[in-house]
């Protein structure tokens, strides 16, 4: 199993975008449908239960979108909490968020830690997270009210599941960035992150699930991640 960097990553998806023609919010939706059957196969009764999806504003708040769209078709009562105002989340992830007006999914905005302090009492309703909030992306300490949310979340002890990695953790080095969400069941889309395998990321994900997106295997072999897994992990011992 390759085992790849953020920057291998972004150079598959932008070439099947590119080069193959799946639109990338294609790749989004694969994404977050793969994430969805996976959350409820590990969380079993999830429509008796309350969903907080807590998200950014980029492309791993995107994905929280459509798991929260799924979620909602299959009759689970799910809230969005955005750490960012909605007219600040464009692209792919803008479109997702669009779609969740129409069927009247709570989209609660927490731009920043005074609106945080505020929606606590909302947030702590909630029976189950998923964590949509930063993706492969983070290469710096989380600060202000991103901090703040993880810290909340760590603190509820209630169970989460993240979307690609635990919000926090550096995907290539597994290394926590300040803070990091403690997750018990991990989706990560198209291939492994090498973070994902190597401690302290390896305790912090827990059950780990690599979702197929649609990234056609010519293109990972073109790409030739260095890095691969041969054989299953125990506790972080190959």
């Amino acid at each position: 199993m390759y085992l790849v960097t953020a920057d291998e990553m972004r150079e598959m998806d932008h070439r099947t975008i590119e080069s193959f023609g799946v639109p990338g919010r294609v790749l989004m939706e694969n994404a977050g449908l793969g994430a969805t059957n996976v959350m409820q196969a590990h969380f079993p009764g999830l429509e008796s239960k309350k969903v907080g999806v807590l998200a950014g504003r980029g492309n791993n708040g995107g994905d929280g979108f459509v798991i929260a769209r799924y979620l909602s078709f299959r009759g689970v009562k799910v809230t969005v909490f955005l750490l960012s105002k909605k007219g600040k989340v464009k692209g792919d992830a803008g479109a997702n968020l669009a779609l969740l007006g129409p069927l009247d999914i709570p989209v609660v905005e927490v731009e920043d830690s005074a609106a945080l302090k505020k929606k606590k009492v909302a947030m702590r309703q909630q029976d189950v997270w998923v964590d949509a909030l930063l993706g492969t992306g983070l290469n710096a300490d989380v600060r202000g009210h991103y901090r703040e949310a993880i810290d909340f979340i760590n603190r509820r002890n209630q169970p989460v599941f993240s979307v690609d990695l635990p919000s926090g953790l550096n995907s290539d080095t597994g290394q926590v960035c300040g803070s990091c969400i403690r997750a018990r069941v991990t989706a990560t889309f198209g291939f492994a992150k090498v973070g994902l395998k190597v401690f302290p990321g390896a305790a912090l994900c827990g059950e780990l699930e690599v979702i197929d997106i649609g990234i056609p295997p010519y293109i990972a072999e073109a790409v030739n991640p260095r890095r691969y897994l041969l054989t299953k992990m125990v506790f972080g011992t190959i």
